[in-house]
This record gives C-alpha cells, structure tokens and sequence, in this order.
C-alpha cells in the first residue's frame, strides 16, 4: 500500500491533469501544436519536435539528448502595477541569484504575438555544459500578467539551432485562456467562495476554493489551478496492518521518495491541525526534467486511517498559492 501511495504522488508530480490541445486546424504548414489546454497561447513548433507538455508546461524538445528545448508559461504577478521592463529585471535577477552561472548578453526590444516584447539573452551551466537561453517575455491579458517564451540550447549548437527558434517566435500566437472550474457542489458547510473535490461516497469533505478546478463525481479527491505547471492538491489515504503515527507513516514514505523521486531534498516540517486532528505538514522538492517541484504534504491520523494531503507546485508559484491550500486544510472535515 505504501508504494500504491507513492505511485499516487509521483502521478501528481508529473502533471497528469496537463492535457495537451493535440491536433490544430489552424496550425501552420510543417508545424504543430504543444501547447496545454486553456492556455491563453499557442506554441507551434516544427513537426520533427517532440510534445512534452505532459511535464505540466507547453513546451517540446527537438534533442532530449542534447537538451534543445521550448517552452511557454503565463504568469501572474502579484504585483499587479509592475511594468513589463520591471517585471524583465526582476527576472533577470532572480536568475543571477539561481543560477550558478548567469551571463546576460543582451537585452533588447522584440515583438511576441504581436504585442511589444523584451527579449533577453543569456548564457549559464546546466550538467558542466554551456548553455545559451533566449527568452521573450510580453504582458498579455491584463495588468501583471506576462506570457514567457524559452528558448535552451547548448552553446556549441545555438547558432546552428537559432533559425528553428525564429520560425517558433514568427507563429507563436497570443489568445485568451479558457476559463474552466469544473463543476460547483456545495452543501450546508461549504465555506463561502469554496466548493466540494471530493466524492459523496467518500467519509471527509474536500473544499476547495471555486477558482480551482475539480470535478465532485469523479471519484478522486484533488483540484488544480488552472496555470502552467497546475499547481494541485490530492488526497490519499492508508490503512496500516498495525497502529502508526503520522510521523512513521511519513519516514516510510522518505525511504520510497530518496529511491524513485529524482533530486529528493527534504526542506522542512511543521506541526499543524487538521479536522480537529494533529497532524504534521512535510515539505521537500523533487525535479522532474528540467522542472524543480515543490510539494507539501500533510499527514494526519483518523480512525487508525494514515491521510495524506498533498500540495504540489512548480517550486516558483508554490508560494503563491499557500493561502489557498492553508484554506483548504482548515476547511477539511470528518462526515
């Protein structure tokens, strides 16, 4: 059971709720489309691309081997007053304190689906070998809200690779995103702006907050929120052969996370309640690809039953969120 549990998280972990567009009408000649639905863009790229949108992120690889890559993402700032050339700096130095090596090389004015852009061009390391980065950035759909194009390449094959790069820029469109939530069931404790995640047949009560999406009758416990990288929050439960605490429920787990997840890095605990219960909240990153993701898991003991309620995030937007899986938490009930 406790692999079957495992085997649920490393299925959060790769996004699995990311459902890429497939096949487009509109698609240029010799090009096709990787971008995640309800996204408020569309990235074509070139036909001999590989999708990988099923790491949570629209994006493709033209060498997996070599690590030539594309990708795409909205982001929302919480700064809604910040200026796209703020918004560029404040990138830029993000990156600089990241990064092991970051090397800006250029800054300059450019055009993203139509809409002014900035683009910047930077040098860095990934696994000893040097890579050269071309990223556009364009606000799009309303104030602090940007639409980010990437661009990864080693050094030694950018120039040779620079043109597949402009054909991607030249038909990357600019669109309004889909607005889904899924259905909206509530019942008489339902806290205000919330709805249910979970099924009927099921002895607690999920609420999530109604701008996440989730689906009451599908017979799992989990919501998302509909950006790049689907922030999400699931619910699983264990029944141990012998009475267990959530602290060794969770040492079982880190045996089975230090041996499957890749880059498994144990961050922090915290002792929290939950459903009148005590419980405590595990976070730790992983790396999927290219992605660094950031999960919360909280642990809990009811009725001899191990539950666990998993947040997980790109490791960028989990913090952006952490007000909404806190409500979540507090709101969860016992039937």
């Amino acid at each position: 059971m406790i692999k079957r549990t495992v085997a649920v998280i490393l299925t959060v972990i790769i996004c699995v709720l990311a459902v890429s567009c497939g096949k487009d009408s509109d698609a240029p000649e010799g090009m096709h489309l990787v971008s995640l639905e309800g996204e408020p863009f569309k990235l074509y790229v070139p036909e001999v691309w590989t999708d990988n949108s099923s790491s949570g992120i629209s994006g493709a690889y033209y060498s997996a081997l070599n690590n030539i890559t594309v990708s795409a993402r909205y982001h929302s700032h919480e700064n809604a007053a910040i200026t796209l050339d703020e918004y560029v700096q404040e990138c830029a130095k993000t990156y600089a304190e990241s990064l092991k090596l970051f090397d800006l090389k250029e800054k300059n004015p450019a055009v993203l689906g139509g809409n002014d852009a900035l683009e910047l061009k930077y040098t860095t390391e990934y696994k000893g070998v040097g890579f050269t980065v071309r990223q556009l950035i364009t606000n799009h759909g309303g104030d602090g809200e940007f639409v980010i194009l990437s661009f990864y390449c080693p050094t030694e094959l950018f120039d040779e690779n620079n043109a597949q790069f402009d054909s991607i820029i030249e038909v990357f469109v600019l669109c309004e995103g889909q607005a889904d939530t899924g259905d909206c069931v509530t019942d008489k404790k339902t806290p205000e702006g919330m709805k249910i995640a979970s099924s009927d047949e099921i002895e607690y009560r999920l609420y999530v907050p109604n701008s996440w999406v989730c689906s009451s009758e599908s017979g799992k416990s989990e919501a998302y929120y509909p950006e790049s990288g689907k922030p999400n929050v699931t619910v699983t439960s264990f029944s141990p052969d012998d009475e267990m605490t959530a602290e060794e429920y969770f040492a079982m787990c880190e045996a089975q996370y230090k041996d499957t997840l890749s880059g498994y890095e144990f961050i922090s605990k915290a002792d929290r309640t939950v459903a009148e219960r005590s419980g405590v909240s595990y976070t730790y990153k992983v790396r999927y690809g290219e992605q660094s993701i950031k999960l919360m898991q909280t642990v809990f003991v009811y009725n001899q039953m191990i539950y666990s309620v998993t947040y997980t995030a790109l490791e960028d937007r989990f913090d952006a969120h952490m007000a909404d899986v806190n409500a979540m938490l507090d709101s969860f009930i016992f039937r």
